[in-house]
């Protein structure tokens, strides 16, 4: 009789794991590929700054990790599924690879046209959205897709043919060892910011595979945060945390005032004043002393009125006009923009306009701009407008002033004014008149539309001319109006292309930029193109609103969503660092202003001023997140900020002259650059401030509890 022969189990395990090993060299061999591709394919194509070489090279450690992680994933399914079926082992294993090294390729590609590492914020968007933003960059045309195919292909050819390839026992101890290593706590998967000079270089550096997956899974840990908070824990109010150089080391807190007047009695308008004088009302950190554990962000309204002193008296009604400009950051508007200003026009109005220079966005992408900026509010999970049907009751500008001073309001975008959840938000303020894509007719046209046949919509001049258009029949009537742009957006396709790339020559020209600058800059012609464009539309704006007689009452702010990702990011902050532009016929001069405000600080100032201009009764009590525009000419910050990177991801935060963005510690400069800073007792107080707001925005925004009852008839006429 004969017994057929099994193998001891050890035995049988070991030549499994033998076959195992060549299935993690595969991958290993994959991943490395794909670094490779980047580094040949698309670092010069796309424009990686210079040493970004290294940066990549470097980044192969991040690839390996990648493939030791999700070897150690793997290896106990595998190992039982092919103690049966070893050929379906096989199968499950390089499905699950191949998926990982497409999956890359997916994410670089999208990188490499963004700019952006995508995360978790891929969860804020809806179907529409996402097929919005995938056709602005063009992914589903073939010579995107030729990588993704191609990757397919080779790791599908990998896995079938070179499966069951022996490996030395040299191999299989490296490869087994560098599992283990991965099991410990010795080695980052992902980049230290610290140990890098730009966020860029950090992105580049990273397997963008593990950032997104990593992201997932912080997401997800913590949907489900904390909602139990401190309710008075310092989390908004900063002064503590100010430091010496800020504090004390020769920085007097200086405010502007008034211009002298000439002999005639009239004040000398026009002149960019920078003079030092009295002290601001707002010589220290305004605190907010919280007042209900049901309602987290209720406070005392006491948000002082620092704007009256530039204007002109009087008991006007001004009517206000925002423009919202979509990827418009300091890095490249204004003074002393780092990589030169392409905003000529709108740098000439600084000079005689309420200016911040270190005005920061909420977020880093669209989605918080106008609740920011109108409502001062907080982010909920995915951004408050993003809530819905859900949004809690809450005050804001619009509402406030339509309810209480008979405002009228709009809102003009070039594109599904949808998009974000805009216009549901909107509508909620009581904004009755919303014109977007559809609603332009006749006599104006749509931004050209990339080889895809995709086009966001009208573009910036269109947008404000069919705004001049239709405030001309109803002029009278007081306004809180807002437009927003989308020229300076993926793809950067304007009307009149080639006058702008010859426009752009010209401007390195005329601002002297050297040739290094240069060269740099001309790896994007078009985004640098589509400045000058909506710059230009923003001059067509003026001109034709000065004719207007109510443009002499009128209060224009101007300001960014947030910095354009495409041109590579120089740090953490950066991204969020716009300017913040307050013009009226109105003021009595301009002036320049260095301390650090907030998006959040734009309604409780606008408020405050309104208040006491038209004698308006307004709450009491509010849960403003900001504390209103400090008007120190001086670098200073007197608060501290929580900020969005994208809908998926609140890592960052503010605090004096400091900046923490998920585990880094940063000091913050009076240019707003930043630096990392070992000093993990101010870390560890800075992160519980953080943890602390978002205790209270967990529980403020998944109840109605942002305002009480009581609050309500301000929502009413």
């Amino acid at each position: 009789m004969n017994v057929e022969y099994t193998p001891p189990l050890p035995y049988l395990v070991r030549q499994s794991f033998k076959r195992y090993i060549s299935l993690v060299v595969i991958t290993i061999g994959l991943l490395i590929l794909v670094r490779l591709y980047e580094l040949l394919f698309i670092a010069g194509k796309t424009g990686y700054p210079a040493g970004s070489t290294m940066d990549l090279v470097y980044g192969i450690r991040f690839d390996l990790m990648l493939a030791f992680r999700l070897s150690v994933l793997l290896v106990a399914p595998f190992l039982w599924i092919d103690h049966y079926k070893p050929k379906a082992a096989n199968i499950f294993y390089g499905s699950v690879a191949s998926i990982v090294v497409v999956g890359n390729i997916m994410l670089l590609s999208y990188f490499s046209t963004t700019r952006i590492t995508l995360g978790s914020d891929i969860l804020g968007y809806s179907i529409s959205e996402m097929n919005q933003i995938i056709g602005a960059s063009g992914e589903l045309s073939l010579a995107k897709l030729w990588p993704v195919i191609l990757f397919s292909a080779i790791s599908v050819y990998a896995f079938r043919r070179l499966a069951n390839k022996k490996q030395s026992s040299r191999v299989i101890y490296l490869v087994t060892t560098g599992m283990v290593i991965s099991l410990l706590p010795l080695f980052n998967f992902n980049p230290d910011p610290a140990d890098y000079k730009s966020e860029f270089s950090m992105n580049i550096t990273a397997n963008k595979f593990n950032l997104f997956s990593d992201r997932l899974l912080q997401y997800f840990f913590h949907k489900n945060e904390s909602t139990r908070f401190e309710l008075n824990s310092g989390d908004h109010s900063q002064n503590e945390n100010l430091s010496a150089s800020t504090q004390s080391a020769g920085q007097e807190e200086r405010s502007a005032t008034p211009p002298a007047q000439n002999a005639s009695g009239s004040s000398v308008a026009n002149n960019q004043t920078s003079a030092p004088s009295q002290r601001s009302s707002l010589s220290a950190a305004n605190p907010f002393t919280y007042i209900s554990q049901d309602y987290p962000f209720l406070h005392q309204e006491t948000t002082p009125d620092l704007l009256a002193p530039f204007f002109n008296p009087g008991n006007d009604a001004p009517s206000i006009v925002f423009i919202l400009v979509e990827s418009l950051g300091r890095a490249y508007t204004g003074q002393d923009a780092y990589l030169g200003s392409f905003t000529p026009f709108l740098d000439s109005l600084m000079t005689k306009s309420l200016y911040w220079e270190n005005c920061l966005s909420t977020s880093g992408r669209t989605f918080s701009v106008i609740p920011s900026m109108l409502g001062s509010l907080p982010f909920g999970d995915k951004g408050f407008a993003d809530l819905g049907d859900r949004m809690p009751d809450h005050l804001s500008l619009v509402s406030l002033l339509k309810n209480r001073a008979g405002y009228s309001s709009s809102f003009y975008y070039g594109g599904d004014p949808k998009f974000d959840n805009m216009e549901p938000f909107l509508k909620r303020q009581g904004t009755a008149k919303i014109v977007g894509l559809k609603d332009f007719g006749s006599g104006y046209k749509q931004l050209p539309s990339n080889k895809d046949g995709f086009s966001w919509g009208y573009g910036d001049r269109d947008i404000f001319r069919k705004y001049l258009s239709d405030l001309k029949s109803n002029e009278k009537e007081k306004r809180v109006d807002l437009m927003l742009t989308i020229a300076m957006h993926n793809p950067f396709l304007i009307p009149d292309q080639e006058h702008y790339n010859a426009l752009f020559e010209k401007r390195m020209a005329d601002i002297h930029l050297t040739e290094e600058q240069k060269n740099y800059n001309r790896q994007y012609v078009p985004q640098f193109a589509s400045m000058l464009y909506f710059d230009d539309a923003l001059r067509y704006f003026f001109q034709e609103f000065s004719k207007l007689k109510s443009f002499e009452h009128t209060i224009f702010i101007i300001t960014g969503d947030h910095r354009m990702p495409e041109i590579p990011i120089s740090t953490q902050l950066d991204r969020f660092h716009v300017p913040l532009v307050l013009y009226s016929p109105m003021l009595k001069h301009g002036v320049k202003f260095s301390s650090v405000v907030t998006h959040y600080d734009v309604t409780p100032s606008l408020l405050a001023f309104m208040k006491n201009r038209l004698n308006l009764a307004l709450p009491s009590v509010t849960a403003w997140i900001g504390h209103g525009l400090d008007t120190n000419i001086s670098f200073r910050n007197l608060n501290s900020y929580p900020l969005k990177r994208n809908t998926g991801e609140l890592t960052d935060y503010i605090s004096g002259d400091h900046f923490i963005a998920g585990s880094t510690l940063y000091k913050v400069y009076p240019t707003l650059d930043i630096e990392p800073e070992n000093n993990p007792t101010l870390n560890d107080q800075l992160q519980k401030q953080f943890a602390n707001y978002k205790a209270k925005n967990n529980f403020a925004t998944k109840g109605n509890q942002v305002i009480p009852d009581s609050l309500k008839k301000y929502l009413r006429p």
